[in-house]
């Protein structure tokens, strides 16, 4: 399984008054494409990350590790992350990393509320939906199996030790799914992926509806919209469709 142009976008804040979080009132749209990042934008798997990391070092390092130790790393894939951390280990550190990340993943017990929803409808109204996602293909299997990701996307790319793999990613599948500039757009929750979509000439939409969200670095982006929960963006989906 194989895991530009700038447009004003539509106000994030317009009045789509009777739309439901999950649904979208409009016809097939099957020159659009819509990627998504999956930590924080799908699924506030990000302690789920955390917490498996933390464990996987004491066990193997004998120290405890801040959220604050852990994140600064993030970016990469989880391996990548571990031989930062633990380079004497990282081997060892990453196979229990599978184990602790599964075990930690009721933390998480269900994606972002509306989500599903919103991604079967854009996808039975012919929108190509494809995930880029900094995780490793491994604990990617895991959070699909838990969370009911599986057949959701027409196409998955995972992490790699290289933090800027995100923006090759989205440029690969504007040329599988033969989009871009305004008829492509890419959600997700940090400053890089922000960057990831501009880079490829195409609209980015900033995902702050995680529980932990900074706004301020997202915002210091400029991203085309700032969007506070699923809703708001399924309205933006909306507008952004409907005035094609």
């Amino acid at each position: 399984m194989s895991w530009g142009w700038e447009l004003t976008a539509p106000d994030a804040k317009a009045d789509y008054r009777g739309t439901p979080a999950g649904t979208i009132s409009l016809p097939a749209r099957r020159s659009f494409a819509l990627l998504v990042d999956l930590d924080g934008t799908m699924a506030d798997t990000v302690p789920v990350c955390v917490n498996a990391v933390r464990a996987t070092l004491m066990r193997h390092v004998g120290k405890v590790h801040s959220d604050a130790e852990i994140l600064a790393h993030f970016g990469y894939n989880e391996e990548e992350v571990l031989r930062r951390m633990a380079p004497d280990c990282w081997q060892a550190c990453a196979s229990t990393y599978i184990q602790e990340y599964e075990r930690a993943h009721d933390l998480c017990p269900d994606p972002f509320p509306g989500i599903l929803d919103l991604l079967r409808s854009l996808r039975s109204r012919g929108i190509r939906l494809g995930l880029v996602t900094g995780k490793g293909r491994d604990t990617l299997a895991i959070t699909f199996r838990r969370l009911g990701f599986t057949d959701l996307f027409d196409e998955v790319r995972c992490g790699s030790p290289d933090p800027k793999v995100k923006a090759k990613w989205i440029g690969e599948l504007l040329r599988v799914f033969r989009v871009s500039g305004h008829r492509a757009a890419y959600v997700g929750d940090a400053p890089a992926d922000i960057r990831a979509a501009r880079s490829n000439g195409i609209l980015a939409l900033a995902a702050a509806w995680a529980p932990n969200v900074k706004t301020e670095p997202l915002v210091s982006e400029h991203p085309d919209a700032l969007l506070d929960s699923v809703s708001e963006l399924a309205r933006w989906l909306g507008g952004w469709l409907g005035r094609d």
